[in-house]
């Protein structure tokens, strides 16, 4: 049966994909047509020391992948991008740095988003990549042992040529619903590598710190990229948590930790940490 959805759908390929990662300099790459998990497989890759710094797994079809919190998180073929990158900074890297390899993530894929397909995207704190008000994909980072040190496998799915039907709820969307002007996936991935690589690479040279200008950005942090594409911020949003307790403020900056700043009641400020929290919703009801 000819496929509904054009070449879109074809499986990744990997002569075109070699050619235009060639300069990336990366570690182990595994592109899988199955996968139970990427980011379990990676992790346990660099446990055994098989998978270094800017190793890729990639599969067609997630079987039992998870989103945070263990949500589920499956894939159908040739609709999706789910690829899981390492880390390993390094000697000398702050570990409590490595945390903002979720943020690194998202702001590498709202550039080949938009290089790539032409969408604009939006990041929510503290994993998501929205188009306008809907999620277009999830990102699961996890602190894994690597060598003497620690490094961090960072998951990303991202929902590429969905049709309304084929997702699962109405505050999700798609690149293809989103206007995208080209679905090729293997020109998708090969450019979240490489803005990746880069974002990782100038990260590394400034030592980890996020307030530190990143080299070719402008004289731009990390902290202030990321800033400069954080939806939530200026939206009254609720935050829950594990305990049940919620707290309703106006998301105002991101913290210099990573954190999400929030005001509330008589100009009260409070930092609520990534880990802390069970969901963030805009106080209105909207994903976003």
């Amino acid at each position: 049966m000819e496929n509904p959805y054009g070449t879109d759908r074809a499986v990744l390929d990997s002569r075109i994909f070699n050619e235009l990662t060639a300069p990336l300099d990366l570690g182990l790459v595994n592109l899988k047509p199955t996968s139970g998990s990427t980011n379990t497989e990676l992790a346990q890759l660099a446990s055994t020391g098989e998978a270094g710094h800017l190793s890729v797994y990639y599969t067609e079809h997630q079987q039992g992948g998870k989103g945070r919190l263990g949500r589920e998180w499956v894939t159908p073929a040739g609709s999706s991008l789910t690829v899981s990158v390492l880390a390993v900074p390094g000697p000398g890297f702050p570990p409590e740095s490595l945390s903002w390899y979720t943020m690194l993530a998202a702001l590498a894929w709202s550039r080949a988003a938009e290089n790539t397909c032409g969408v604009p995207l939006g990041i929510k704190w503290p994993n998501d990549l929205l188009a306008g008000e809907q999620k277009v994909c999830g990102i699961l980072a996890q602190m894994v042992p690597a060598g003497n040190g620690y490094g961090v496998v960072v998951g990303t799915g991202i929902n590429v040529n969905q049709s309304r039907e084929e997702l699962p709820v109405a505050t999700a969307t798609s690149l293809r619903l989103a206007g995208a002007k080209n679905l090729n996936r293997t020109e998708l991935l090969a450019e979240y590598l490489k803005q990746f690589a880069a974002l990782d690479r100038g990260f590394r040279q400034v030592g980890g710190m996020a307030q530190m200008p990143l080299p070719g950005n402008n004289g731009k942090s990390l902290h202030q990229l990321v800033s400069a594409k954080l939806a939530t911020l200026g939206h009254d949003v609720r935050v829950e948590f594990p305990d049940g307790s919620t707290l309703v403020g106006t998301a105002i900056e991101l913290g210099t930790d990573g954190s999400l700043v929030l005001e509330h009641g008589t100009g009260q400020r409070e930092h609520v940490l990534a880990g802390d929290v069970h969901h963030v919703r805009r106080a209105d009801g909207k994903y976003a």
